[in-house]
This record gives structure tokens, sequence and C-alpha cells, in this order.
């Protein structure tokens, strides 16, 4: 049967109408897998990218004071050498730097802004901002000798400020008294988060801890970069327990927020986008299968006298049906593999050249992001395969209605 459904595929039966329905059949699976790859592979890049930056910018789990869930007044806690050991200790840590926030103000000739000041030591990995780094330099923040005047401001930023590097700025501080400091911008950057960027830029934590009036050993907390997103809740639920209860030397209590708990709303939208993608999957796979079916119908009757041939001669319905099952199989495997190539030619194009732009402040990003996941690809096209020869098996049944000895003499 295989060897008869063979060479129909190959036209030895062919009639005009039956090519032309293996070309659609062809054209319709191949326009579905591409159309489903392209959309897995954006999707996983997409969120991929989002969550690596925010990690990237906030950490993926912060070891805090417990006020700061439910009060925000930047209640500093102590964060000693041993403690970044203990949890670096930790397995799927990847990475433990020490932070320290306070409010403030910049103010130029032209404009002020008012904004975080985020403190960084020499624990701070700077490879994510030297990556987006527009213009100037990443400052050694935290090293040895008196603490930098210098500040690393975002590109809306110095705009909205109009200060370029190089420049010395103002800020202000509101506390009990006023207190003005003068910095020197070193460098400018763009991450395209514009929750991040509109509203924060980064200075020396021994300045942000002396304007605060904090100890050595007290800041804001600790950001927790971990080797794989997805251990998140393993590591999360190793730290809630190293913390639960635990009071450091000034009596306040440490919690461990996770990235997703600090911003919901993100981590929301990225899941609603697995929703989008599931109904194209299904979208996707029925349409391929409906034009299967459509051209199935086509090829079936218009061998209508082959059929009858193949029954006077003791061909068995079920070998009938396995006949067109094959050359089903045959027309879905030739257009999977041309919607994988033409699917795989753009990506590749897309992450070599990131053609498709899109507008950062809609989406975060300046360029579509991909990510070629090889699982996911194997998967739906297996899947894909399985629905098609699944919903091919109905319209088989139509040879069991045809009658020999009419069918030879159909026209």
């Amino acid at each position: 049967m295989y060897f008869v459904a063979k060479r129909i595929y190959q036209g030895g039966e062919a009639g005009r109408a039956s090519a032309s329905a293996v070309r659609i059949a062809t054209a319709g699976v191949a326009v579905g897998i591409l159309v489903m790859i392209i959309s897995i592979c954006v999707t996983i890049g997409f969120q991929r990218e989002i969550k690596g930056r925010i990690a990237s910018l906030v950490g993926h789990i912060q070891v805090v004071n417990s006020e700061t869930l439910y009060r925000n007044n930047g209640a500093p806690i102590e964060v000693s050498d041993s403690l970044c050991k203990e949890i670096s200790a930790l397995y799927g840590v990847a990475h433990v730097q020490r932070f320290a926030l306070c409010t403030g103000m910049l103010k130029t000739d032209h404009a002020f802004r008012g904004l975080y000041f985020r403190g960084v030591d020499s624990t701070f990995d700077s490879s994510f901002l030297s990556d987006n780094l527009l213009s100037g330099t990443v400052p050694l923040f935290g090293h040895g000798g008196a603490p930098s005047d210098s500040i690393l401001l975002s590109a809306s930023l110095a705009s909205a400020l109009q200060v370029e590097v190089g420049q010395k700025i103002y800020a202000y501080f509101f506390d009990k008294s006023l207190r003005a400091r003068r910095f020197l911008v070193s460098g400018v950057y763009q991450t395209n988060m514009a929750d991040f960027d509109g509203k924060m830029c980064y200075a020396d934590v021994r300045t942000v801890q002396r304007l605060s009036g904090w100890k050595e050993d007290q800041y804001s907390g600790a950001e927790v970069i971990l080797d794989d997103f997805n251990s998140m809740d393993t590591v999360a639920a190793s730290l809630s327990s190293m913390f639960f209860m635990r009071e450091d030397a000034y009596g306040q209590y440490y919690a461990t927020p996770r990235v997703d708990e600090l911003f919901p709303q993100v981590f929301s939208w990225l899941t609603l986008l697995d929703t989008n993608v599931v109904a194209i999957l299904v979208l996707m796979i029925c349409v391929a299968g409906v034009t299967m079916v459509s051209g199935l119908l086509v090829i079936i009757l218009e061998r209508t006298r082959f059929i009858g041939v193949m029954k006077a001669m003791g061909a068995t319905n079920r070998q009938l049906r396995s006949v067109f099952l094959y050359l089903s199989a045959m027309i879905v495997l030739r257009g999977l593999f041309f919607g994988n190539v033409i699917a795989l030619a753009l990506l590749f194009i897309q992450k070599a050249t990131g053609i498709v732009a899109l507008d950062p402040e809609s989406y975060y990003l300046a360029r579509v992001p991909v990510f070629i996941s090889v699982w996911g690809i194997v998967i739906v096209n297996i899947v894909t395969l399985a629905a098609c020869i699944l919903v091919l098996i109905v319209p088989t049944h139509v040879v069991s209605r045809i009658h020999p000895a009419r069918s030879i003499r159909f026209e």
C-alpha cells in the first residue's frame, strides 16, 4: 500500500484537480507550521529577554528588610560579607550583590527630576549596563579610597536634564535638612525599561549610606542572581528557610521577595503571551487540518475509477484507506519540511540582523527577539503531523462507499 501511495504522490496517477489539491494542501501545512514556529520562538525570546533585563536590574530574588514589604520607608538591613558568602553557597545562585537606595533630586539650569539613587559597591555586576552603554564609562563604585563622585544616568534622564558625559550636576536630598552634592556624569546607558530608566541613577554605595545615615554594613538589601530563571522556586524556598524569623545585628527581620512578586504586572503580561501562542497554535493546526481534509477529498474523488479497479482486484476498504493515509502523511511531511526551512531562515535572519524593529516605549525592546527552541520546534512538528493524520482518518471512509461496478464507469 505504501508503494501505491508513493506512486500516486509522485504523479503516476495524478490528475489536474488532485495536483492542485496537493499543492494547496502542502502550502496550507507549510504556512501553518511557519506561523507556529515563529510564534513560539518569538514569544520565548521575548519572555526570556524581558525577564533577563529585569533580573539584571533588580536580581531574581532580593534579601531586604521585612518592613519594606508593607511600608516604603527604605529601612536598612545588615548585609555582611559572611552573609553574602552564605547566600552564594546555595545551589543555583550565580552571584550576590548589595545595594542601597535613597530618594533625591537632580537639577540643572534647564530642568529637574526626582528619582532614586541606587548605590552599588564592588560586588555589583556591571556587565548588563556596559552592554547597554551609549557613551562614557561605567564607574568603579565601592572600591578603595574615598567614595566616587560619579553617577551613571539613563538616556531618558540625560535628555530630560540636558546633560552629557563629563558634565557636573547638582543633587539635592531632603531628609531632616536639605543637603546638596555635586556629581560627575560618567556614563549614559539605555535599557529601554522605562520604569527603571526614568526613575533611577547609579552612584557609589558609600555616598548613599552616608546620606541615609546608615552604618557600613547596612544596605537596602542584596540582589540574588541565579544561574537559571527556572530554578527560582527552589532557591526562593531555600532563602525563605534560611531567613525565616532571622534578625540582623540591629534587630531587623529579613524578607526574600521574588522579582515576579515585585513586578507582578510585567510577569502577568508575559504569562498572557502564552495564552496568545496557544490560541495561534490551535488555529493554525485547524487551518492545516481543514486544508488537508479538503485536498484529500478531492484526491479520493478524482481517483474513483482507480479505487473501483483496486476493489475489483481484491483490495479491502482498510487497505485503500491506508493508501490515502500514507499519501496524506507524505503531503503533510512535505509541507512541514518547507515550513520549517522558511521559518528557520526567517528566524536566523532576524536574530542576526534585527531587521524587524519594535517600539521600545511599548515593548521594552528595540527589535523583535528570537530564541531558537529546538524542543519547541520538534514538539510542534510532531503534534501537527499527528493532528493532521488523525483528522484525515474520517474522510478516508469515503472509500468504503465507492462501489466497484459503478466506479469503473465513473468519469
